[in-house]
Order: C-alpha cells, then sequence, then structure tokens
C-alpha cells in the first residue's frame, strides 16, 4: 500500500513533468532535457506492445501503468514503482493505462555500469549481503522495486534543476550519483551492483552478451563463445539464462530481428538483402521468425511502424 507521504511526492513529480512537456509536440514524446542522461516520456493513451533493446538504465513511473514481459515473465507497474535494468537485454513491453487527461509520465535515467563500479569504489561503499550470493542464485538483469522517500526526493530535485540550466551540468552530476546511492542500497539493488562491479560469473556474462550484440550477424558457437569468457559451455548457457532468461541463442536471435526491424523502417531495403545483413541463412526463415515476434512479415510490418509516432524504448 502507497503511504501519504509517497503520493505527494508522487504527485507532485507528475505536476513537474507535465510542466516540463507544455509546449512539447502532442501524442508520444520522448523529450531529451539539458542533462543528457535524463529523459522525460508522455504516453497520451494505451500503447500496442513495443519490442526493443532496454540499455542499463532506471525508469520511474509517475502516473499510468504499464506491463513489461521479460521472457516468460510478466512485470506490472504503477506511480512510484521503477524498472532498473543492470544490462542490455530484448524486451517487451506497453502503456496499459493513459489517457489525453492522464498520461502516461515516465523519468528515465540512463545509467553505464562503468559510472555504478566507480562510485562504489571511490565511495568505498558498505553494500548489504546478496541472497544471490548462494550457489546458482545469478541476479536478475531487469527488477520492479518501489521508490522510497530518499529515491522520490532525487528525482524531484532533478526536476527542478531543469528550471536552472546554469546549475544543472554541475548539480546535475552530483544528484546522479545521490540516485546511483539510493539505487545500489535499496532492496532489489543487486540488479546494478552485479551488473557493476560482480564477481567472474556476473562479468562473463556482460562480457557475452556485449559479444553477441557486436558479432549478432556472425555465426555463434556456445563452445567459442564460452572459451572467450572463460566459462564451460554449460555453465554459460545456464549463467546467461539466469540473468537475461533466455538462452545465447534466443538473445542472439531476437538482437538480429530487432536490428532487422530498424533497417527495414528505413524503407530503403528489401526484405531478403536485410535477412543476409543481419546473418540468416534464409530469407524465408528470417520470415517465419520475424513474424513469430512483431507479429506480421517484414515489410508489412515496416510500413505500419512507419505510420506511427516514435516511440521510446519498451
Amino acid at each position: 500500500m502507497t503511504n501519504d507521504s509517497e503520493m505527494s511526492l508522487v504527485e507532485r513529480l507528475c505536476g513537474l513533468v507535465g510542466r516540463a512537456m507544455h509546449g512539447a509536440p502532442g501524442g508520444d514524446v520522448d523529450l531529451a532535457t539539458s542533462l543528457p542522461w535524463l529523459w522525460l516520456i508522455r504516453r497520451p493513451a494505451p500503447t500496442p506492445v513495443g519490442r526493443g533493446i532496454l540499455s542499463p538504465s532506471v525508469c520511474l513511473l509517475v502516473q499510468g501503468e504499464k506491463e513489461m514481459l521479460v521472457g516468460q515473465q510478466v512485470l506490472r507497474y504503477g506511480p512510484g514503482c521503477y524498472v532498473q535494468a543492470g544490462v542490455a537485454l530484448p524486451v517487451s513491453g506497453q502503456v496499459t493505462r493513459a489517457s489525453v487527461a492522464a498520461p502516461y509520465y515516465g523519468i528515465r535515467v540512463d545509467i553505464d555500469p562503468k559510472e555504478v563500479a566507480a562510485f562504489i569504489l571511490e565511495m568505498r561503499l558498505q553494500l548489504p549481503a546478496d541472497d544471490d550470493d548462494r550457489p546458482g542464485g545469478d541476479a536478475p538483469a531487469i527488477t520492479v522495486e518501489r521508490a522510497d522517500d530518499a529515491m522520490l526526493d532525487v528525482f524531484l530535485r532533478l526536476l527542478r534543476l531543469l528550471e536552472r540550466p546554469r546549475d544543472a551540468p554541475v548539480l546535475g552530476r552530483l544528484m546522479k550519483q545521490e540516485l546511483i546511492y539510493h539505487l545500489v542500497t535499496a532492496p532489489g539493488g543487486a540488479t546494478l551492483r552485479r551488473g557493476a562491479v560482480g564477481g567472474q560469473r556476473e562479468r562473463a556474462v556482460g562480457e557475452a552478451i556485449q559479444w553477441i550484440r557486436t558479432h549478432y550477424n556472425e555465426p555463434l558457437s556456445i563452445d567459442a563463445l564460452a572459451r572467450t569468457v572463460h566459462l564451460s559451455p554449460s555453465v554459460l548457457h545456464r549463467r546467461f539464462k539466469a540473468v537475461t532468461v533466455m538462452s545465447p541463442l534466443q538473445y542472439q536471435k531476437q538482437v538480429r530481428l530487432l536490428e532487422a526491424r530498424k533497417r527495414l523502417m528505413s524503407g530503403d531495403a528489401e526484405a531478403a538483402s536485410v535477412a543476409y545483413e543481419v546473418g540468416y541463412e534464409s530469407p524465408s526463415q528470417f520470415s517465419r521468425e520475424y513474424r513469430r515476434l512483431f507479429g506480421a512479415p517484414p515489410l508489412k510490418d515496416a510500413e505500419q511502424l512507419r505510420r506511427q509516432p516514435a516511440g521510446a524504448q519498451p
């Protein structure tokens, strides 16, 4: 249950986001701010399911409701909750409650795991022990948590800071560090902690994810990838799936199809040529898997997307 103090902070955040959005174009908006890592998001109506790569970040929802599908897990959240991602992960998401009178409002902060690691080491933080230190207990890559008053207050001061452009570059950096402190010490903070300063198993999974994202259009050998990250194939498969809720091959397939979708939206490429560019050897297999993921054949789906306003990450 949400307490009165928290609701007061969330309502004040909602008012600040609405004020910042004043003058922005109508419809779906992802508003860049003077702080390059801070975004304000508005959706004036429920959205269809969107798919994409969710990068390391935290997004606080201040009005509306949303669902996110990570593997087979459905995450539902509303005002005062935040979703945090410790690694780049293909996900599906949709806004389930929003209207012109009461739009979906979100505040997204992009987070580099390296800055989290540097902050933890520089401050010599005494972090809570992770339940997932037990054998096989890898931290999930994405979690939904409820923000406490201290964290909500940081978001509130960040939004107020946007109205003081002279102070924003300096004080914004300090407030982001304060936010990172609350995130890594909060319940569920293992999601970001392990992505930043985890042990060998977390670094290995992170290296595997980075290799796949860089070489997504190349054949993937689990044995070769396991050697690259210094794990056995079975251990890599288990730990990769524990963190990303999918196997390395499933992850590669999602990255390939999402990259293909971006290329098709340009309108200058044929489906068969895109299939080969992203690593498929068979255009027919590409078309089948594309339709299975996005619900329509490649060219039809791209045409439908070009008619829609640009959207945010899921």
